[in-house]
């Protein structure tokens, strides 16, 4: 993948106010075709090479539909989102024992490349799919979102992965279509973290790996809408704080968990003294912001909101080189904060996780 060296030049100039950031959609266009954004690119041009996952597909659903909700730019958003909702709607499965699954990857001519997509991809489907219910625009409308999910509900009790369990309960709790499934996968995640935590390890499996702050994140939404569920609030805090305290930097932000290093499966494996510094994924930077948006709202404590603040920063080059990530002529966001400075390919999941960090920003502002 292409490295850049660390170049001073590409800083912001001054002290930009990042969250108030008004983002660009430059890039996003482009990498939007008829049948959904390209996967990757090759520094800032698609690559059809690999084109697309419903992962990016989900995620552009998500990002379209709350910013159409607030007017802004709605041409290209109601595009975007109404693009990606007939590609989930295209995926899903419907017939024998595959049915409410749903494929992941496509080529260039939307021949699918899998019979069945991966359980974090399922998940982030149904994810997609709670927020079209929400927002029932007519490009992605409840009803037919509603019948998806439905025939997905069933094939959430086959998880196995924590991360795909807590995509799919951002999906329940923004849908509430079965909050006994939803209760179910709150319990899951805290059952998970009661028989692993203990005093110097506050989280929920034997290690981290990637999206680490989307498990406290769901457990925030699921406890903002069923408050009398203390247990969801009090993990989801104690193991944000954790998550917090080992990936602290010090250039006043958060340095995601770096995929550098494998231990036992694990990126930062239990009894490690630090997690690995590089490579460092925009994902894992927009996820802890908004793990820590939904925190404050839940809780009140307002180390939360600047904690949703810094992690933010780290796009606008509040990360350990100094060096923005964000680029605001194009809107592109490099995919990687790497040892020598940034990966300079720019893919859809790099993008589109600034724009979540974003959208969640604005709920507490």
């Amino acid at each position: 993948m292409p490295i850049t060296r660390i170049d001073r030049s590409l800083s912001l100039g001054g002290q930009q106010e990042h969250s108030a950031a008004e983002l660009r959609f430059d890039h996003l266009e482009r990498l939007l075709t008829d049948i959904g954004l390209w996967q990757h690119t090759a520094f800032d041009e698609p690559d059809p090479r690999h084109g697309y996952s419903i992962d990016d597909e989900a995620r552009g659903l998500i990002v379209g539909l709350r910013h159409w909700q607030r007017d802004t730019e709605p041409a290209f958003n109601a595009r975007m989102a109404a693009t990606c909702f007939e590609f989930i709607r295209r995926a899903a499965l419907a017939g024998g024992d595959r049915a409410g699954y749903y494929h992941n990857f496509c080529d260039a001519q939307e021949q699918w490349l899998d019979s069945i997509g991966s359980e974090d991809s399922f998940g982030r489907t149904l994810w997609g799919l709670g927020v079209a219910h929400q927002a029932d625009a007519p490009f992605a409308p409840r009803r037919e979102a509603d019948a998806l999910m439905t025939r997905s509900l069933p094939r959430m009790d086959a998880l196995h992965f924590l991360r795909s369990k807590a995509f799919c309960l951002l999906g329940l709790a923004y849908s509430r279509l079965d909050d006994a499934r939803l209760r179910r996968l709150a319990g899951d995640l805290c059952d998970a973290y009661d028989q692993t935590a203990s005093d110097d390890w506050c989280w929920f499996e034997d290690g981290m790996t990637y999206c680490n702050a989307r498990l406290p994140h769901a457990l925030f939404v699921a406890a903002g809408v069923f408050p009398q569920e203390t247990r969801w609030a009090r993990i989801a805090t104690e193991s944000l704080d954790f998550l917090l305290k080992v990936t602290r930097n010090g250039k006043g932000g958060y340095s995601p968990v770096g995929n550098a290093r494998l231990t036992n499966g694990w990126w930062f494996a239990r009894g490690e003294k630090r997690p690995p510094l590089f490579d460092q994924q925009p994902v894992d930077a927009g996820v802890l912001a908004e793990a820590c948006a939904e925190a404050y709202r839940v809780t009140g404590e307002p180390r939360f909101r600047q904690a949703a603040r810094d992690a933010f920063g780290w796009y606008f080059g509040l990360n350990v080189h100094g060096l923005p990530t964000y680029n605001p002529a194009t809107g592109g966001v490099a995919d990687a904060v790497t040892r020598s400075g940034l990966n300079r390919n720019q893919g859809a999941e790099s993008a589109l996780s600034l724009h979540l960090a974003r959208q969640a920003l604005r709920t507490i502002e």
